[in-house]
């Protein structure tokens, strides 16, 4: 059963929502069919509590607010711009944020288990003491981002940009940090233990934990600073 089919009223809402505040007509969605009706009340009560909601547009601070406040359900934001939006504390388990907008974005102590965040932009976001274990954040940009006490293990970190952010105390136990830009990260206090660095840059400013030796961990000391792919606050 496809998410629409599941939450057709709530996404019917939010659509109409947006369509309001962008003063364009509502995204027409289809109605279920006969034997879709049939099939509905024979969902177990986890299926009814595991909702999706598509949000499409790009602006769904209010609706993401109020929806992670609710117990069970799952987002799916599509071209979402949640930059500075206050997230703290949401359960965001399983999300799915690809490709959003993110930026300075407030997200401490939040669940975001098992959530999609490949290439998001979390410039500047604040994840201190945020559940990440098994979340996929390939390719995320997280400059300057805090993930100090963050949940990180089994996360897959590859090709992140982590310049600069705080990872103090972050549990990145059996993470993948390969290729992964720890630039001036701050990871004093953080267990590494199992995790890919496999070619993951760092610089002299780089802080690892009391011990830990990086060039047997599998990561590259970085001297180029003329690297055009690294890009200060400034540039963003």
């Amino acid at each position: 059963m496809t998410p629409t089919h599941l939450t057709l009223a709530a996404v019917a809402a939010l659509a109409a929502a947006g369509a309001a505040r962008r003063g364009s007509p509502a995204r027409h969605l289809p109605q279920m069919t006969d034997e879709e009706r049939k099939i509905r009340p024979q969902m177990t009560d986890e299926e009814r509590k595991i909702r999706r909601l598509w949000l499409k547009g790009p602006d769904h601070r209010e609706q993401a607010r109020e929806l992670a406040d609710t117990r069970g359900v799952r987002l799916v934001l599509d071209g979402a711009d949640l930059s500075g939006a206050d997230l703290r504390h949401a359960n965001l388990s399983g999300i799915v944020l690809s490709e959003d907008e993110l930026h300075r974005v407030s997200l401490r102590g939040a669940n975001l288990s098992e959530a999609n965040l490949i290439h998001a932009n979390l410039h500047w976001a604040n994840l201190r003491e945020a559940d990440l274990s098994g979340a996929k954040l390939i390719g995320a940009y997280l400059h300057r981002s805090t993930l100090s006490r963050a949940n990180l293990s089994g996360t897959n970190l590859s090709g992140a940009n982590l310049s600069a952010a705080n990872l103090y105390g972050a549990n990145l136990s059996g993470a993948n940090l390969r290729e992964a830009n720890l630039r001036e990260a701050e990871l004093r206090g953080a267990d590494l233990s199992g995790a890919n660095l496999t070619r993951a840059s760092y610089d002299e400013d780089t802080i690892w934990p009391t011990g830990f030796d990086p060039v047997d961990a599998g990561a590259v000391e970085w001297l180029d600073y003329e690297d055009d792919d690294y890009e200060d606050e400034d540039d963003i």
